[in-house]
């Protein structure tokens, strides 16, 4: 179990939405940290949450917005904390590019944009991007082009036009730009929602021990190991996450915390060895 030891960070009368907050991965991890800590958690997922993961489950299916949209009618009360723990690899054979944008980003906009009018003063929105996303500054001039659509449906036409190019692969193409557009978005949208007095955070996670590492390419995992030599746990991914959308985080708005046991930094200065 975890535990709040001596750390200042308290949910206890706070409601917390985890989208991706079922199964196994990080949002499990973090939906049975914020109940830890006192958090009322309702969880939005497919895959309904094990035995404690949560106070409430509402089955969504978060690619889709008709389905964020009926969610967003049932969820009782405002929302304090938001945290969109969703994603998709894109890795499986068969999977659409435009599946991956729709989980990835689109649905965390539409989701975000829907929830905003319920959360009072004080609250904050927190998503998991990926160290995969780091070089969203190489792609600012499409990410500007995807970010000036207006909503769910416009963003998917914007995907659509670009799939014989930019995201002609789901992976790890459109993955990697999908991961590159949320950290932007995060970035870009925090101004405005500050000013509503909701803060907004995304955190970039390395190699995490989930089901989904098995997606992804064992050497691009051993590569990512490195220089801690190990993958994450989900709760390592959660607590940082849960962190940014406490009170604890009050004046941290607009940041990507990079959470990869120091890979990306090892790579800025050639610290790395090869992956074999």
């Amino acid at each position: 179990m975890s535990t709040q030891g001596d750390l200042p960070i308290s949910y206890v009368g706070r409601h917390a939405v985890v989208a991706g907050g079922g199964g196994d991965g990080m949002g499990a991890a973090a939906a049975r940290v914020l109940r830890d800590l006192g958090a009322r958690v309702t969880a939005l997922d497919l895959k309904e949450p094990g035995v404690g993961g949560a106070d409430a489950f509402i089955r969504t299916d978060l690619s889709s917005p008709q389905t964020i949209d009926e969610t967003v009618d049932r969820l009782e009360g405002p929302v304090d904390a938001l945290f969109h723990c969703q994603g998709v690899a894109g890795s499986r054979e068969g999977t659409p590019p435009g599946l991956v944008m729709a989980v990835n980003f689109l649905g965390v906009r539409h989701l975000t944009d829907r929830l905003m009018p319920q959360m009072p003063p004080g609250s904050a929105v927190v998503s998991i991007a990926s160290a995969g996303g780091l070089g969203w500054r190489s792609r600012r001039a499409e990410i500007d082009e995807l970010l000036a659509t207006s909503d769910f449906d416009s963003g998917m036409r914007w995907v659509e036009k670009q799939a014989d190019a930019l995201l002609a692969r789901a992976f790890p193409d459109t993955y990697a730009f999908s991961k590159q557009a949320l950290i932007a978005w995060t970035m870009w949208r925090c101004a405005d929602a500050v000013r509503q007095g909701v803060r907004m955070n995304v955190t970039s996670p390395g190699s995490t021990q989930t089901t989904m590492e098995a997606e992804f390419p064992a050497d691009g995992v051993t590569f990512m190991n490195q220089p801690s030599g190990r993958g994450s746990t989900p709760e390592e991914q959660a607590w940082p996450v849960v962190f940014l959308n406490s009170p604890a985080a009050s004046y941290v708005n607009g940041a990507n915390l990079v959470v990869d046991g120091g890979n990306s930094a090892a790579r800025t200065f050639g610290a790395l060895g090869k992956s074999t």
